[in-house]
C-alpha cells in the first residue's frame, strides 16, 4: 500500500515548544547525556525562540506527527571573514530513519541559510555515528580539522 507523506517544516514557536522539548530530550538520550535537565532545555529553546540572531530550530512533521528537528546556530569565520552557520543538531526519531528525512531537514536548513546570505555551514558528529556519516558524505568529505570540546570546571 502506498502511504502519502505530507512533510511540513516549522520554526520553533510557542505552539510546538513542548514537542520540541520531547525531541530534544530524545536527541540527548541518543548521545547518552547524563542528568538531562528539562527546565534547562526549556530555557535554552526559549532563548533560541526569543533571539533570532542566535539561530533557528526547525521541526519536521507529517500531519500531526513530529519526528525530527535541526538546529542551526550562527558563528563567524576569520578564515573567510564572514558569518557562517553551525548545523549543531540533526535528529530524526529512530522509527523514521532511513527514509531521507535527515537529508530533507538539511536541505531545508541550507535553503533557509541561502535566504540569509550565509554560504558556509559546518557540522560534526561522533565517530561511531556511521548512519549520519553516510548522509553527510553525500555533501562533502570530512575535514582535516579536529574538533575539541572542553567542559570548564
Amino acid at each position: 500500500m502506498f502511504q502519502v507523506v505530507l512533510l511540513m517544516f516549522e520554526e520553533l514557536n510557542l505552539q510546538n515548544i513542548d514537542t520540541a522539548l520531547m525531541l530534544f530530550k530524545k536527541y540527548q538520550e541518543f548521545y547518552q547525556v547524563q542528568n538531562i535537565d528539562e527546565e534547562k532545555n526549556r530555557q535554552h529553546l526559549q532563548m533560541i525562540m526569543d533571539n533570532e540572531e542566535v539561530g533557528k530550530l526547525f521541526l519536521l512533521r507529517d500531519k500531526d506527527i513530529y519526528f525530527g528537528f535541526a538546529t542551526i546556530y550562527y558563528s563567524f569565520s576569520s578564515i573567510v571573514a564572514e558569518k557562517i552557520a553551525i548545523l549543531n543538531d540533526l535528529y530524526v526519531l529512530e522509527d523514521h530513519r532511513q527514509n531521507g528525512f535527515g537529508r530533507q531537514l538539511m536541505e531545508h536548513c541550507f535553503d533557509y541559510l541561502k535566504t540569509c546570505g550565509i554560504g558556509i555551514v559546518r557540522w560534526s558528529t561522533r565517530q561511531d555515528n556511521i548512519n549520519a556519516q553516510k548522509l553527510y558524505d553525500n555533501y562533502t568529505n570530512g575535514t582535516k580539522w579536529l574538533m575539541y570540546s572542553y567542559k570548564i570546571p
